[in-house]
C-alpha cells in the first residue's frame, strides 16, 4: 500500500486578493519539505492531450520548511466539562440505544469496547458500554458488571444502570422495545461490587470515553483523547446522583423528569426532580452543535465531528416525516466512529494572496527531496464589485466535496459491473481505504452501514488533485476534470474570472450578475437552493449560462450553519432518499436536513429541475464508451445556426475526447419539456441511438422495473445539445454531458467542440442583450422529446 506520506488542505476553497488563506501539512518521514504556489492550466497528465501543465507563481510563502506528522481523529462524540455536579457517589444512568455495530472484534477497524455514557477512564469513575461481544455493561471503577443477552442491532433498547455506593449494590437494565417470541427474558442484573466511587476528574462524555489528558491540543476540545466510539443511536440519556428503584427507573424512563418546572409536587416525582443530573434532550437544537440538557444544572453537550441529528427517536411513530414539526420524536443522535469535520490540524504557513492576483485556479505544491508530492487546491475569486472580466466560471465545490474522498472502488463489489472492465486503482484510492480517519464522500457508508451524510473541506481530499483519474471513468472526473476547461479558456485566450458554487450561495445574485455569460464545470450535480435562485434569476434578467455538464442540479444540499462562525461553506449536508441514483438512502422519516430543515433527495421531487434553468437535465448513464453528436434540423433555424459556422452538417461532432473517448458520455442530459424544458427550446444536436448497453435510463424515469433500458434500446439514453432564449437578451447552451469538457482539449483545441463551444461563448460574452430571433424563426413546440430518428439530409 503506498505511504501518502505528505497531505494537506487549504482552510478556505476561495480567497480574495488582499485576504490570507492557510495551509495544514502532514510530513510524516522525510524531516523537511517545500512548498510552493502554482497555477494549475491542465491536470490531466494522458498523453493524447496537452499533459500536466502548471506554472510557477513567485511568493513570500516559498520554501523549505520542517516536516511533522499530524494525524486525524475521526469519531463523533458530546461532552460536558467536569463540574461538581458530576462528582457523584450513588448514580443511576439510563437511555435508550439503537445499536449499528455492537460487536467489535479486531477485525473491525476501531475494535474494542464501545461507550455509551459516562465519566469513566482508567479503572475510574462510572459509565455504560458495550463490550465486543454486543453485551452490554456497567463499569464502576475496575469492576465491570455484563448483561447476558447481546444487543441487537440496528433495534430499540432501553439500557439503564444504578450503583448505590453505600452498599456497593449495583443493577444492570437491558429491555429490548420489541420482543420477539423465542427471546429469553431480559431480567435486570443484580451484582454486589466494593462500596465507593473513585472520582475520574474527567469529563462527562457520550458515545466515547477520555482515554488520555490531551490538554490545549486543539486535535482533541475536551482536552483528552476521546477512545471507545460508539456506533448508533443514542436518545434521552439521563443522569442522577442516587440508585434509583426499579419503578423510579421505569418512570423516568416515561418521561417523568420532563415537567422539571412543576418541582413542589409532592410524590415520587419530586423525589426524581431533587436527584436528577442532566436529561439530554437531542430533540431541541437540531441545527446546532449543543446536546441541550434540559436538567437543573445545564450541563449542555458540546458535539464534535459532526454526528447526524434530525434522527428518528424510540417513540418515532411513523407519522411525522419533517422532525421540525414532531421534535420529541426525533430526540436520537447517530454517532459514528468514523465522523469528521474537521482535521484539526495546525497551521504550517499562511499566504496573503498579493492585490491584483488574477482570479484562477491555484494550488501550493508540497515535494519532498525523497520524492513525495501533494497539491492543495484553491481559488483566488475577485471580491464582489470588482470583476473586471466578461466570463466567469462557476466552479462546484459542492460536487467535489460530495465525492471528496470516496470508498467506492474499495468498498463496493460492483464496480466491474457498472464500468464493464476492471478497474485500475490509484494511490488515493489505497490509501483512503486503509485510513478511515480521513473521511469518506457523500457515496460512501460508514463503518457501521448507514449512509454518509456529511463531508467536509478541513480535511485533506485526497481525489480532489490534479494528476488524478478516478476508477469509474479511468479518467478525470470533478476537479481534475474540469481543469480540461480552465486549459481550454488558457489556450484560447480568454480573459476569464472563476468563483465557487459557495460562494453564489452566500452572495446569491451579487456573485453572477457583472458577468456577461457564467459557464458551469463538467458535473455540477450536488447543488444548494441559493445557488440555483441566483442562477435562474441571472438568466432571467438577460445573464448567459453555458452548462459544461451533465447530470446537474440533480441532489439537495445545504451548508451547515453551525460551522459558519468558523467560516462559510465548510461542512454540507445530503440526505438521500429513496429515488434518484443513489449508493444508500437514509432510513424512513430522516429524509430532512438537520443543517435548515428542508428536505433532501433529489431537486427533481421538489419540482425544481435542472430542465427549466438550463434547458436539459439527467436522462443515463454509463461508464465504458462515449460518442459523437450529430446535428439535428433545428441547428439550421436562424436563432442557433451562427453556432455552427465552420462546421459541416455532417461532421460528428466530438467522436474523440480525453474522457470515454467521446464528447456524449458518462453521464448525460436531453431535453423534456415535460419536467420543464422551455417549449421554444431548440435540440441542435443528439447522440441518440449510438450509446452502449452499458448505457441505462435513470430509475425516475420509469416506476417498475423493465428491460430495455439501455442505450441501445431506449430513446431517452441519449445526450442532446440544447439552446434557448431568455428574457431581458438572455439565452443558456446545454452541453449536456460530463465528458463534453474532455473534448475541449483534443488536437490543442483544433477540433469542432471547440469551434462550437467558441462560437457560443463569443456571442455569449458580447455586452448587451443578445439580437431578438427572427419571428419566422419561432415555430411553435409541443413535444417532449426530440424526435431520435429525425436526421438531416
Amino acid at each position: 500500500m503506498p505511504a501518502m506520506r505528505l497531505t494537506g488542505y487549504a482552510d478556505k476553497f476561495s480567497v480574495h486578493p488582499g485576504e490570507p488563506i492557510s495551509f495544514h501539512v502532514n510530513c510524516d518521514g522525510p524531516k523537511t519539505y517545500k512548498a510552493e504556489i502554482v497555477e494549475l492550466v491542465n491536470g490531466d497528465t494522458n498523453l493524447r492531450g496537452p499533459g500536466f501543465i502548471e506554472r510557477h507563481v513567485p511568493s513570500d510563502i516559498e520554501g523549505e520548511y520542517p516536516g511533522r506528522p499530524q494525524v486525524i481523529h475521526s469519531g463523533s462524540y458530546g461532552w460536558v466539562a467536569d463540574c461538581p455536579q458530576l462528582d457523584l457517589q450513588s448514580f443511576t444512568l439510563q437511555c435508550w440505544i439503537w445499536p449499528t455495530a455492537p460487536k467489535t472484534h479486531e477485525r473491525y477497524w476501531k475494535h474494542g469496547p464501545q461507550a455509551i455514557i459516562g465519566q469513566w477512564s482508567g479503572g475510574r469513575g462510572y459509565g455504560l458500554f458495550i463490550d465486543v461481544d454486543g453485551h452490554l455493561e456497567l463499569r464502576v471503577d475496575d469492576q465491570v458488571v455484563t448483561a447476558p443477552m447481546p444487543l441487537r442491532d440496528r433495534a430499540w433498547h432501553f439500557v439503564a444502570a444504578s450503583f448505590d455506593a453505600a452498599t456497593g449494590k449495583a443493577v444492570l437494565h437491558h429491555e429490548p422495545q420489541v420482543v420477539y417470541a423465542l427471546d429469553p427474558v431480559a431480567e435486570p442484573v443484580e451484582a454486589q461490587l466494593r462500596p465507593g466511587l473513585t472520582r475520574a476528574a474527567v469529563p462527562l462524555v457520550i458515545a466515547g470515553y477520555p482515554a488520555e489528558a490531551m490538554p490545549g491540543d486543539r486535535q482533541h476540545p475536551s482536552g483528552f483523547r476521546i477512545a471507545g466510539n460508539y456506533n448508533g443511536k443514542i436518545d434521552g440519556p439521563r443522569l442522577c446522583s442516587r440508585a434509583l428503584s426499579r419503578l423510579e427507573i421505569e418512570m423516568m424512563k416515561a418521561g417523568a423528569d420532563r415537567g422539571l418546572t412543576e418541582r413542589t409536587h409532592a410524590g415520587p416525582s419530586n423525589a426524581l426532580t431533587r436527584c436528577l443530573v442532566a436529561s439530554w434532550d437531542f430533540g431541541q437544537g437540531i441545527d446546532t452543535l449543543t446536546g441541550h440538557d434540559r436538567g437543573p444544572y445545564r450541563l449542555d453537550l458540546a458535539l464534535v465531528n459532526c454526528p447526524t441529528r434530525a434522527m428518528t427517536g424510540h417513540n418515532w411513530r411513523g407519522e411525522n416525516f419533517d422532525w421540525k414539526h414532531a421534535k420529541d420524536e426525533y430526540g436520537a443522535i447517530h454517532f459514528h466512529d468514523d465522523d469528521v469535520d474537521d482535521a484539526r490540524w495546525e497551521v504550517d504557513f499562511t499566504w496573503t494572496v498579493p492585490e491584483g492576483t488574477r482570479s484562477r485556479s491555484y494550488a501550493v505544491k508540497l515535494t519532498t527531496a525523497e520524492g513525495d508530492e501533494d497539491y492543495l487546491p484553491f481559488w483566488v475569486v475577485a471580491k464582489l464589485g470588482t470583476t473586471s472580466a466578461k466570463i466567469g466560471v462557476m466552479i462546484p465545490t459542492i460536487s467535489y466535496l460530495a465525492y471528496a474522498n470516496e470508498h467506492m472502488a474499495t468498498n463496493g463489489a460492483g464496480a466491474e459491473l457498472i464500468m464493464y472492465r476492471v478497474p485500475i486503482m490509484q494511490d488515493q484510492n489505497m490509501f483512503l481505504a486503509e485510513h478511515r480517519e480521513y473521511g469518506s464522500s457523500q457515496y460512501d457508508v460508514h463503518t457501521d452501514g448507514s449512509g454518509v451524510s456529511f463531508s467536509s473541506r478541513l480535511r485533506p481530499i485526497l481525489n480532489m488533485r490534479p494528476k488524478y483519474d478516478t476508477f469509474v471513468a479511468q479518467a478525470p472526473w470533478q476537479y481534475n476534470a474540469d481543469l480540461h476547461l480552465i486549459y481550454w479558456l488558457d489556450r484560447m485566450g480568454y480573459e476569464y474570472e472563476v468563483f465557487t458554487d459557495e460562494d453564489v450561495t452566500y452572495e446569491g445574485l451579487a456573485r453572477l450578475q457583472r458577468y456577461n455569460v457564467v459557464l458551469t464545470g463538467s458535473h455540477p450535480e450536488h447543488n444548494s437552493g441559493p445557488q440555483i435562485d441566483a442562477l435562474h434569476d441571472y438568466t432571467q434578467q438577460g445573464g448567459r449560462l453555458m452548462y459544461l455538464g451533465g447530470d446537474g442540479w440533480y441532489w439537495v444540499q445545504t451548508y451547515h450553519p453551525a460551522y459558519d462562525a468558523q467560516g462559510r461553506g465548510i461542512i454540507t449536508e445530503l440526505r438521500r432518499c429513496e429515488s434518484g441514483i443513489r449508493p444508500w438512502y437514509a432510513d424512513p422519516g430522516e429524509y430532512y436536513h438537520q443543517s435548515t430543515g428542508e428536505l433532501g433527495g433529489m431537486w427533481r421531487f421538489r419540482g425544481r429541475m435542472l430542465h427549466a434553468v438550463a434547458g436539459a437535465g439527467m436522462a443515463a448513464q454509463g461508464f465504458d464508451v462515449g460518442t459523437y453528436y450529430t446535428r439535428t434540423p433545428d441547428s439550421t433555424n436562424p436563432r442557433i445556426a451562427w453556432a455552427f459556422e465552420g462546421i459541416g452538417p455532417d461532421e460528428k461532432l466530438g467522436n474523440f475526447g480525453l474522457c470515454g473517448g467521446g464528447a456524449a458520455g458518462l453521464e448525460v442530459d436531453i431535453v423534456d419539456t415535460m419536467l420543464g424544458s422551455p417549449p421554444h427550446t431548440l435540440t441542435v444536436a443528439t447522440s441518440a441511438g449510438r450509446h452502449t448497453e452499458a448505457y441505462l435510463l435513470v430509475g425516475e424515469y420509469y416506476g417498475t422495473s423493465q428491460p430495455g433500458i439501455d442505450g441501445t434500446q431506449h430513446p431517452r439514453v441519449r445526450s442532446d445539445l440544447a439552446y434557448h432564449e431568455t428574457p431581458n437578451g438572455g439565452a443558456c447552451f446545454a452541453f449536456s454531458s460530463i465528458a463534453y469538457c474532455g473534448a475541449l482539449p483534443w488536437n490543442n483545441g483544433d477540433n469542432n467542440i471547440s469551434k462550437l463551444t467558441k462560437n457560443v461563448l463569443d456571442r455569449f460574452m458580447q455586452d448587451g442583450p443578445l439580437p431578438p430571433p427572427p419571428p419566422e424563426s419561432i415555430k411553435p413546440r409541443g413535444r417532449a422529446d426530440y424526435d431520435p430518428n429525425a436526421a438531416i439530409p
